[in-house]
């Protein structure tokens, strides 16, 4: 996917960007080519994102193979395991944030002219990421009831730890925090799975409105050039009478 976004970045940087001469697009798009770097940048961030989750849940399976092979894990080796779950409600706060940035800078894609003709259109994906920014608040908030926490304490790192302590005095207990924290990751990495992919898709729409509107308006400028150009006319070769 790395190599297809930076094929996809040269790709996108050979676009011409529209002139300014076109009023109605520098309001609504003051600089375009920003906006669909921005967006690959998102993506990328999405990917790193998802990349970590998947490691981390992969981890917490591990650990949890072990607890049912075992009675309990050590408490040495706990102490690895809090540190990867707060790692994964880390990248989770992460997670919530870069969807609520990409959302944003997509609504304000959505009032732009240049995708007004467009088939597709940017359809319903800002209320997508609303709702998976949602779906990612709603996965912390599972963790949080699954560790015993409060809404209010889901935040405080310190609840937290203490949750995961007091759930490390047995075996049941451990496996509570590793399946809470290893459903956590898995679902974010899910979701921003999908984010990259959107993301991904409105840069490509984006870069496809900007060739358009150059391709106009480079037709617009050879037709006036055209017309300001007066017919040349021969001075030679007449006949006088």
């Amino acid at each position: 996917m790395a190599i297809a976004s930076g094929i996809m970045l040269a790709a996108l940087a050979s676009v011409p960007a529209p002139r300014s001469t076109q009023a109605q697009w520098a309001v609504t798009c003051v600089n375009c080519s920003t906006t669909w770097t921005q967006l690959l940048q998102y993506a990328k961030e999405a990917q790193s994102l998802e990349t970590q989750l998947q490691q981390y849940q992969t981890q917490l399976q591990q650990y949890a193979n072990m607890v049912t092979n075992t009675v309990a894990l050590p408490q040495e080796i706990w102490g690895t395991v809090q540190s990867d779950i707060m790692r994964v409600q880390a990248l989770s706060n992460a997670a919530s944030l870069l969807s609520g940035k990409s959302g944003s800078i997509i609504t304000r894609l959505q009032s732009a002219s240049s995708y007004a003709s467009q088939p597709a259109g940017l359809g319903n994906i800002a209320g997508q990421f609303t709702t998976w920014q949602q779906t990612i608040g709603n996965n912390l908030n599972t963790m949080g009831q699954a560790l015993g926490l409060q809404q209010s304490q889901q935040q405080n790192q310190a609840a937290i730890l203490q949750a995961l302590q007091q759930h490390s005095q047995s075996a049941r207990g451990q496996m509570q925090a590793l399946q809470a924290g290893n459903e956590l990751a898995g679902a974010n990495a899910a979701q921003l799975a999908r984010i990259q992919a959107t993301l991904i898709s409105t840069a490509q729409m984006q870069a496809t409105g900007m060739a358009v509107q150059a391709d106009r308006q480079a037709s617009e400028d050879a037709a006036l050039l055209h017309f300001a150009q007066p017919p040349s006319i021969a001075t030679t070769g007449y006949h006088q009478w």
